[in-house]
């Protein structure tokens, strides 16, 4: 008789519906580097030399964020074995494709990536599902170190909750505010006073006394938020995605909390802040 999915695998599936994710469930240590079953797999895949030739210089012939354009850069690439991905817009923390073809196709202005006009629509999702699969070999590996000679975990299972692990919820939907809804700059303060603060400052420029840190335990650079700068984008719908979705690998996370209308009111003070009423 086939034996059924064990509890791990339960798990990483209510954690998908709950948000709960599976770095709750088990530490992400970082491998020695890329096994060679996943630089395997990643060789056939149909988005295996577009990214050799668009996105390598920087992010590394194996996508671990260390190509050798990376060092004249000053934010690094993203390591997509071991790093989430920064700009989402769902609730768990995974992006959409869309989301991932959009980073690709207008980059990231204050990122230091650059706009890929050039390629096609064909050419953006290729590449988006190349880097999905990127991740979830990444997870795969992390999740056959750590239960190598578990005989109660089967591969199979492995295989599955790497799949768990990189699949999206569904978009939010951005809703611009309600009929008679006003800017309020009073309460957007104090809801920034009580939610965004204690990162980026009273006055917005990042200079709180919490210095925050990634997933990995680096320090971050807190956006400066009277710059202007903002990249995961500056319009109204973006600064939305970012307060409500969080910025997943940071601590800057969902604001699950806040309703639409509150939600709405931060976009407005944060605008405030950069000097784009």
């Amino acid at each position: 008789m086939k034996r059924g999915y064990g509890p791990l695998l339960v798990f990483a599936a209510i954690g998908l519906a709950t948000g709960i994710t599976l770095s709750q469930i088990a530490c992400r240590t970082p491998a020695s580097g890329p096994s060679t079953a996943a630089m395997n797999t990643l060789a056939t895949h149909e988005g295996y030399e577009l990214f050799a030739a668009h996105c390598a210089p920087c992010h590394g012939a194996t996508g671990g964020g260390r190509g050798p354009a990376a060092i004249a850069l000053s934010v690094a690439p993203r390591d997509f074995w071991h790093e989430r991905f920064r700009y989402v817009s769902t609730l768990n923390g995974v992006p959409t494709e869309e989301d991932l073809i959009q980073s690709i196709r207008y980059g990231r202005r204050f990122g230091e990536m650059p706009a890929n006009p050039q390629l096609t629509d064909t050419e953006l999702r290729t590449l988006a599902r190349y880097i999905r699969e990127i991740q979830r070999l990444g997870w795969l590996d992390v999740l056959r170190e750590e239960f190598a000679g578990d005989e109660d975990t089967s591969p199979d299972e492995l295989e599955e909750i790497s799949h768990i692990r990189v699949r999206p919820r569904e978009p939010i939907h951005v809703a611009r505010p309600e009929r008679g809804f006003r800017r309020d700059l009073d309460t957007g303060r104090e809801l920034y006073a009580a939610n965004c603060a204690s990162c980026h400052g009273l006055t917005g420029r990042g200079d709180a006394l919490d210095k925050p840190l990634d997933e990995q335990g680096k320090p971050i650079s807190v956006r400066n938020l009277t710059s202007g700068e903002f990249r995961g984008g500056a319009k109204v719908e973006e600064i939305f995605k970012r307060i409500r979705c969080g910025v997943p690998g940071t601590p800057m996370s969902a604001a699950v909390a806040l309703t639409d209308e509150e939600v709405w009111q931060l976009v407005y003070y944060v605008r405030y802040l950069a000097g784009r009423t």
